[in-house]
């Protein structure tokens, strides 16, 4: 399940993994359900950032 989700956000499967646990133990079912548009939102964040 992590792979399907991993081509279609751009995002390797062991962080799709750990985004669902860490928000998920943070927010439980909610941190669940938005876990990999919130893993998304963290990498295009990271992403956008300037790099010197």
């Amino acid at each position: 399940m992590p792979y399907l989700f991993s081509e279609a956000v751009n995002l390797h499967p062991l962080i799709i993994i750990i985004s669902v646990l860490i928000f998920g133990g943070l927010w439980g079912f909610w941190g669940v359900f938005f876990a990999i548009p919130l893993a998304t939102l963290v990498k295009a964040v990271i992403n956008a950032l300037p790099q010197d």
